[in-house]
């Protein structure tokens, strides 16, 4: 049942989404989109003085339709998914490997200096 409602608030969700883009598409903004200097201010008795109401009421409405399909889908999914939170899912992974930690600057000599110095004087009297 869930699962149902999930796919139907979606489809609703992305329908009106698409609608309300294309209506905020085919209003005109509030200068009239210069249409008044091209057809000498005949914009408003060509396509009547009310269709900017009819176009603003319909934005209105999808906007209100959205808001509510997606709330409602965000809400029907969380309690679906059974988590409270994202983090709720990091705070139960396991811990990340630490990198080796690298050895005091004494500790790590380099070769020819860990030999003692008796071995080094007879490697140079050969010479």
């Amino acid at each position: 049942m869930t699962t149902f409602l999930i796919v139907i608030l979606s489809i609703i969700s992305l329908l009106s989404a698409i609608f309300l883009i294309g209506i905020i598409l085919i209003q005109q903004n509030k200068a009239g989109g210069g249409l008044g200097a091209v057809s000498g201010g005949m914009t408003e008795s060509m396509f009547g003085a009310s269709a900017g109401n009819v176009l603003s009421k319909a934005t209105a409405y999808t906007v209100a339709v959205f808001l509510v399909s997606t709330l409602l889908l965000a809400a029907v999914t969380s309690r679906w998914s059974g988590r409270k939170s994202i983090m709720d899912g990091v705070m139960d992974a396991p811990p990340a490997p630490v990198a080796a930690e690298a050895k005091p600057a004494e500790e790590a000599k380099p070769a020819e200096e860990a030999k003692p110095a008796e071995e080094a004087k007879p490697a140079e009297e050969a010479k």
